[in-house]
């Protein structure tokens, strides 16, 4: 990650801290490493991309052909390879493409899955209608990866599907709910360092804080944008 998405002087307005770098714990470089690491850490927790990410390649292995599969989060695509094909990706119902890019709940710009082909109900003979453009891409062909092992006993070779394209979001595009999250976990680390042995504050009023768990804006946020639970590999 090579810039942040909130800044220092974010964290220090946030916690009302009104000396600047009076104390190295305060200091851009001190609270910079902060916010760069709770960037890091949402990621990790929610499965996702946020930080800028432009022409990266992301790779699954495996997806057992199966009819959709969560990504980190693309706003733009530029190939998109499933079962050693090439894949056109469509992003609306009529689009002729061999996939679809299915946005994340928010429609934050973000899409967090591709759908390959319609979803099997192994009890009707006639599940394939669910797709209006079967015959026309040929999704009957034995040779079409959903159809390998007669469509019910799945394969799958190694990095089967291979994704490039626009990963998070474009830098200062950034959602609200996001930068808060970062901004109060930033917050959380820079004041957690003198309580980390005991993980408590005593406040001036002599109160006990503990900071042991996490903020409930970050658990929230966690709980709420973490997606997939995948085997991958970003270059």
């Amino acid at each position: 990650m090579s810039y942040m998405i909130v800044q220092p002087s974010e964290i220090r307005d946030y916690l009302e801290l009104n000396s600047p770098g009076s104390t190295s714990r305060y200091s851009d470089a001190s609270i910079g490493s902060n916010i760069l690491g709770a960037q890091d850490y949402l990621e990790r927790r929610t499965g996702r991309y946020f930080v800028d990410r432009p022409g990266v390649t992301w790779t699954l292995d495996a997806t057992m052909l199966r009819a959709q599969v969560a990504l980190p989060g693309f706003r733009a695509f530029t190939s998109v390879f499933w079962g050693g094909s090439s894949q056109i990706v469509g992003f609306q119902a009529g689009d002729s493409a061999g996939c679809w890019a299915i946005p994340d709940y928010l429609n934050s710009g973000l899409y967090v899955g591709l759908q390959f082909r319609a979803w099997r109900v192994d009890g009707n003979p006639q599940w394939y209608l669910a797709n209006p453009s079967w015959w026309d891409q040929l999704l009957d062909s034995p040779y079409y990866p959903g159809n390998w092992g007669g469509g019910y006993a799945w394969t799958s070779m190694p990095d089967d599907l291979v994704v490039t394209g626009d990963g998070g979001y474009a830098q200062g595009t950034e959602p609200y709910y996001l930068r808060h999250a970062i901004k109060v976990l930033a917050a959380f680390y820079t004041q957690r360092g003198p309580t980390i042995l005991a993980d408590t504050i005593i406040t001036p009023a002599g109160g006990v804080m503990q900071t042991s768990k996490l903020p409930g804006e970050v658990a929230d946020f966690i709980a709420d944008w973490k997606i997939g639970g995948q085997q991958a590999v970003s270059v």
